[in-house]
């Protein structure tokens, strides 16, 4: 579905959005953590890239990243290795650096979803890395020092730094939702089942809820002492502002049902138990 109209995207539009999506690739320099890397192929997973490349990982293994980054095998499988950052990024047009921080006066820099906007433009040009530094240390001055610019995520100033998998998250996220403001994707549809869908409850349904729910209030002695209008009032107010449908209404007045019988029952063993208590007189 397309996000303005959600109307079904056009197969040339959700091409060239794939497109866009295969020219960024997911650089790795120096990571640590086996896991650390797993979070970031699924991550990738989850947004649409497959491309993936790794500078002088501490290690790397097929085998246990597949298994804890859930079927994410076509990205494993054509993961590239190399043994320094240049080589890894040779061929792309624009290398993107994501920092914490901001470490030069002159460096370009942007938040994700503005980064994120201008990279895909740009990637009609050509390939586009989008470099994570090592969980210990980040990006060193001279990493940094080729890159074009830099994605900062704003963060608590306290705290700024992020886990390596939820920052690949965050920016690969502000990359897929400017690949589908600037193209069509195939999305998973979140508009709900069409069984969970039920028309609005009409106002004649309404009134008739509103008279079932007066009776259950005032069998639970909710308008004890108070005017019943006043309360009544109260309740459509909250009511008609959460504008429930005909199944929601539904649900409510059995509700209510429920209230007022349950009451019913319970006057009606009590009457049975003193009329029984009566009969049999005082006992001895």
């Amino acid at each position: 579905m397309t996000p303005e109209t959600g109307d079904p995207p056009s197969a040339i539009d959700a091409a060239a959005g794939r497109e866009a999506l295969a020219r960024f690739i997911v650089v790795l320099y120096q990571p640590q953590d086996l896991v650390n890397i797993a979070l970031v192929v699924r991550a990738m997973k989850n947004m649409g890239l497959t491309r993936l490349r790794l500078v002088s990982p501490a290690l790397f293994n097929a085998y246990r990243i597949t298994g804890i980054a859930h079927d994410p095998h076509e990205i494993v499988e054509a993961t590239e290795l190399f043994d320094d950052f240049d080589s890894a990024v040779s061929d792309v047009i624009r290398v993107v650096a994501t920092t914490a921080r901001r470490r030069a006066s002159r460096q370009v820099w942007s938040e994700p979803d503005r980064g994120a906007e201008q990279l895909v433009s740009r990637s009609a040009e050509g390939d586009i890395a989008l470099v994570f530094g090592r969980e210990d240390k980040g990006l060193p001055n001279e990493i940094l020092d080729r890159c074009h610019e830099a994605i900062c995520i704003p963060t608590n100033p306290e705290h700024p730094s992020l886990n390596l998998g939820h920052a690949a998250m965050i920016v690969l996220y502000e990359i897929r939702r400017a690949v589908r403001r600037a193209f069509d994707l195939e999305e998973r549809d979140l508009s709900g089942k069409l069984r969970d869908q039920a028309p609005p409850a009409t106002a004649a349904e309404m009134e008739e809820f509103f008279g079932v729910w007066e009776q259950a209030m005032e069998t639970l002695g909710i308008f004890r002492g108070v005017e019943p209008k006043t309360k009544m009032r109260s309740y459509r107010r909250i009511l008609k502002r959460a504008e429930p449908d005909r199944r929601e209404l539904r649900l409510l007045e059995a509700t209510a049902w429920r209230i007022v019988n349950f009451a019913k029952r319970t006057e009606s063993r009590i009457r049975d138990r003193i009329a029984k208590e009566m009969r049999s007189g005082p006992s001895d």
